[in-house]
């Protein structure tokens, strides 16, 4: 009788999987090939055709928290393979000002579906004037952006952000 009840609980938890597939951030423009895949040398070209037509390689606007976490959390990791594609996000804004600097930083903070971790990217405004904090969204508040991922050093770090970045109205 044991036997029968354990495999009938086999059968029943792996019966009973489904086999939906795992949403993955994929590029969105069309003819566009997985970054991870192939490496291209015409990366800007394709890029200022996609800004071109409004499209950008990744829309994380559409995706639930938990994908677009991950995929923030993945630019920061392996920031190489996303620099020069455009991006969309919706995100909370906030900024902080560095007296060592003298500059302001923007950023667009990203929670996962539980809201209990953050994200954030770094922004730099394509408009000169926000970068100087001048007409910038309120401080929290709701915003979509798009832009291009770029690194650049600071010291001796490394920092990844979206570089002419322009808010976008939904």
């Amino acid at each position: 009788m044991r036997k029968i009840i354990v495999t009938l609980s086999c059968i029943l938890l792996v019966g009973c999987g489904g086999t939906k597939a795992v949403g993955v951030a994929k590029p969105v423009s069309e003819g566009s090939i997985d970054s991870g895949s192939v490496k291209s040398d015409s990366t800007e070209t394709k890029n200022e055709d996609s800004k071109a037509d409004g499209k950008v390689d990744y829309d994380l606007s559409s995706m639930g928290p938990d994908l677009v976490y991950a995929t923030i959390y993945q630019m920061m990791i392996d920031p190489k393979s996303y620099v020069g594609k455009s991006f969309k996000v919706t995100g909370n804004y906030y900024s902080s000002y560095s007296k060592e600097n003298d500059q302001y930083y923007h950023f667009c903070m990203v929670k996962d579906a539980a809201a209990c971790c953050a994200q954030g990217l770094e922004l730099l405004w394509a408009d000169e004037s926000m970068n100087r904090h001048e007409n910038c969204p309120d401080e929290e508040a709701l915003v979509t952006v798009e832009g291009v991922f770029e690194t650049y050093e600071e010291g001796q770090n490394t920092y990844g952000r979206l570089k002419d970045v322009r808010l976008v109205k939904e």
